[in-house]
């Protein structure tokens, strides 16, 4: 009995330690420093998913396969089953959208190419940030949550609120899964399910 009360007192003990081993040894404001650098250099990547986006009384379901190299970025939307759908192809100096029907049109900003074709008030330049867990470059953070690994959990910039709900491994990083978008005019939901390189 003495043995077996023994041997019960060493495995809770090793439990524990093995526990403690796993908690980061930083602090997660120093993690989030060392992801915010980490994230910089990822210059080139891709994920597919689903999106949800309502504005009023409206809403759309899409899929989403998004990629990135340096500057260029390009976002297709497809409908269900891969039916339809819109393309976005930019850089620094121009957006193209590419309607289902072939139809092109150009803008400077995917911002205004988006509200004037489709009516959307997406952040998209926001939005290259946001889907990789880091804040955007170009505003002010307002406020921001991080967990113990120092990733966001809640952020508010720009007059929107995001939620990263869970994320993912790929290769040494650690990318958002599932991110919840809240605007005054516009929600938008993203569930990935793989990163990877373009």
């Amino acid at each position: 009995m003495r043995l077996l009360l023994c041997l019960s007192v060493i495995i809770m003990m090793t439990g524990c330690s093995s526990i403690r081993q796993t908690q980061p040894s930083q602090s997660p404001y120093e993690l989030w420093q060392q992801r915010q650098l980490q994230q910089a250099e990822l210059q080139a990547w891709a994920f597919k998913g689903r999106t949800a986006i309502v504005q009023g009384q409206e809403g759309w379901n899409a899929g989403i396969n998004w990629q990135e190299q340096g500057q260029h970025y390009q976002i297709r939307l497809s409908g269900p089953f891969s039916q339809g759908g819109v393309s976005l192809d930019g850089d620094q100096q121009q957006v193209t959208l590419t309607l289902n029907d072939g139809e092109t049109l150009t803008a400077p900003t995917p911002e205004q190419l988006l509200a004037e074709a489709m009516g959307w008030l997406l952040p998209v330049s926001a939005l290259r940030d946001w889907v990789r867990g880091v804040p955007y470059s170009g505003a002010p953070v307002d406020s921001r949550e991080l967990d113990q690994e120092g990733r966001l959990t809640k952020l508010e910039q720009a007059g929107w609120q995001i939620e990263f709900l869970r994320y993912m491994p790929f290769e040494s990083y650690s990318m958002p899964a599932k991110v919840f978008m809240k605007h005054a005019r516009l929600n938008v939901k993203l569930i990935v399910s793989d990163w990877s390189r373009p």
